[in-house]
């Protein structure tokens, strides 16, 4: 991934590690990276504003941001719109990756293909209209009875619901990380340029190492 430009903007932090007997802390300077910014919901609904894009098996936020803008540093505003903070685990993760977790989590392809929880099919009578949508978690035992008089076939009268193994579980996990957002490539210096003028404004901070931590209790 390109270098973090992003963090860039904002100031240092002079962090305490610690303290010597005289109180005097020993700092390092570490970027303020407490001042994550987050899109306003009002804005966020703007449509026009965003489109819809789906990640590919192995992509990553900066070959995206190549894509879509022509330079890969815009790699920070793809995870700022899409709220993630923790890249390891809230990006998707490749085939293989996503495998080798679901086989390590559940111990193996027994586990894997164990029942995780049930889930209703989707029921729709004959002019369409639906009755009963697809993907609610249920119990086992769960039958859907089709409403008396509605336009149904005559074969079916109740509907039970399908098992959803360990790794179709987290595989429709995966799937629906890889379902992003991403800002219009019009809007995006104007983007940039505000959160730069943010970050630029932000007064630089000191940390302080607490006196228990120089003195400990013995």
């Amino acid at each position: 991934m390109s270098s973090p430009k992003y963090f860039q903007q904002f100031p240092n932090i002079q962090y305490a590690l610690n303290a010597n007997k005289a109180g005097k802390p020993t700092r390092i300077a570490i970027k303020d990276y407490f001042n994550l910014l987050v899109v306003r919901d009002d804005i966020f609904r703007e449509e026009t504003l965003y489109n819809p894009y789906i990640v590919q098996n192995g992509e990553r936020p900066d070959e995206i941001s190549y894509k879509a803008y022509g330079d890969e540093q815009f790699y920070w505003v793809i995870l700022q719109i899409n709220s993630v903070v923790d890249y390891y685990n809230q990006w998707p993760l490749k085939e293989n990756e996503l495998e080798a977790f679901i086989l390590k989590k559940y111990d193996g392809f027994e586990g894997a293909g164990e029942v995780h929880h049930y889930e209703t099919r989707e029921v729709k009578d004959l002019e369409g209209n639906l009755l009963l949508p697809r993907g609610l978690t249920v119990d086992e035992d769960f039958i859907f009875y089709y409403p008396a008089g509605a336009d149904l076939n005559a074969t079916l009268s109740e509907s039970k619901p399908i098992s959803i193994t360990n790794r179709d579980y987290e595989r429709k996990i995966n799937i629906e990380k890889s379902q992003i957002y991403i800002l219009d490539k019009k809007y995006i210096w104007n983007y940039s340029r505000e959160v730069s003028t943010y970050g630029n404004n932000l007064e630089p901070l000191d940390s302080f190492v607490d006196i228990s931590d120089v003195n400990p209790r013995y």
